[in-house]
């Protein structure tokens, strides 16, 4: 199996606090019975097409299972550019996911302490090899310039960089999914003009934009491997869209995580090859 990805078991995931504005109301409320059997279902659905690595758990630090936050992977030698939490009550995520890294043979790249980075949820490469960046609700417009000096010989052209203006969607892997065809899924209203714009100049009639449903959905929060989409849940339309391009859908029900304002891509973070299109 060429995919090879990283998840954290859920033991302690829980809603303590409200960071985003899916956390509204639901501290106290997630199924730990619920939230395990679903997070086992997209690990089993996942193990059979792909090597999965596992991290434990850990209750002092709920949201850990998203480990799409822990950093962003390069493509070779086993490189990796450590996640700086926003929140304080992230930012304790970062030295579990460095110790683990660390022991699994990785090397760790630090950006400045005063730059806030949240991983492979802010950062997406697509079919062509370009990355697209998303700032605002939790990384910083300037960790660009940062970046840029890791990856630049591993992506094609500049970052594009695109402001997050909806709270709903603070991480871009919550409103865009680049498709293996060169397509990509996107929320409309997560973005300000400039960043619809330069998405439309970027994949032309191959941008598709999700219903307000869709997106509340986290229907662009999906793990796309061999052809195949895995997500929360999906609608007829979009299933008729994607499906014409020759894509499937599995549904793989997260409304706990949901909770928390995360889907499947939150919980996985590709580590085979680092820095590529999800196909």
């Amino acid at each position: 199996m060429s995919e090879q990805l990283l998840m954290c078991t859920p033991e302690g995931f829980a809603v303590n606090y409200e960071i985003n504005p899916w956390m509204k109301n639901q501290v106290g409320k997630v199924s730990p019975t619920l939230a395990a059997a679903q997070w086992q279902g997209l690990f089993d659905r996942l193990s059979s097409v792909a090597d999965i690595s596992l991290m434990p758990g850990n209750p002092a630090w709920p949201d850990l299972v998203f480990t799409a936050n822990a950093g962003l992977p390069l493509p070779s030698g086993k490189r990796i550019i450590l996640a700086n939490f926003r929140h304080p009550q992230r930012q304790g995520e970062k030295a579990l996911n460095r110790a683990w890294l660390v022991a699994a043979g990785w090397s760790c790249i630090e950006l400045p302490d005063d730059v806030s980075f949240e991983g492979a949820g802010d950062a997406l490469i697509d079919s062509l090899g370009r990355l697209w960046f998303g700032f605002g609700p939790r990384s910083d417009e300037s960790a660009t310039q940062h970046l840029a000096r890791h990856v630049a010989r591993h992506v094609a052209g500049p970052i594009f960089g695109l402001e997050l203006v909806d709270p709903a969607f603070y991480h871009l892997d919550t409103c865009l999914c680049p498709l293996p065809d060169g397509a990509a899924l996107y929320v409309p209203q997560a973005f300000d003009a400039a960043g619809r714009k330069l998405l439309s100049d970027g994949f032309g009639d191959r941008l598709i934009a999700l219903t307000e449903a869709e997106g509340r959905l986290f229907c662009a929060n999906a793990i796309c491997i061999d052809g195949t989409l895995y997500m929360h849940r999906t609608t007829p339309r979009l299933s008729a869209i994607l499906k014409a391009r020759g894509l499937s859908v599995i549904e793989t029900p997260l409304s706990e995580f949901m909770k928390s304002g995360g889907s499947a891509r939150c919980l996985v973070l590709s580590l085979a090859g680092g820095m590529h299109a999800p196909s």
